[in-house]
């Protein structure tokens, strides 16, 4: 059994709401058929998500929730950008299309 405490909930918490925007660049990527675009937005919040782990004080039995958060994360950073892609031409940046959708372009 894995004992969370309330560090390694916030480390999680950090880690999905990092890795949003990774997602939504991810999904423009895939879209565009960019290859090496796409595994920069896989791999390149790996490290941040290593040293949020070990500021909180996780250890190796918490590494399968760092990595559904993870995942999740990417996953909702793709519907997202499904979602503007309906409303906007989305780019990879996310607080950038937000904005334009808040302001009705």
């Amino acid at each position: 059994m894995v004992n969370i405490d309330s560090g390694i909930i916030l480390g999680l918490i950090l880690t999905y709401i990092l890795n949003i925007p990774f997602g939504y660049w991810r999904a423009y990527a895939k879209k565009k058929g960019r290859k090496a675009e796409w595994l920069l937005a896989i791999h390149a919040p790996v490290p941040l998500i290593v040293a949020i782990r070990l500021l909180v004080g996780a250890g190796w039995s918490e590494v399968p929730l760092f990595v559904v958060a993870f995942f999740l994360g990417q996953f909702t950073g793709g519907r997202l950008h499904v979602m503007l892609s309906r409303m906007v031409e989305a780019s990879r940046c996310l607080p950038c299309d937000i904005a334009r959708v808040s302001r009705g372009r």
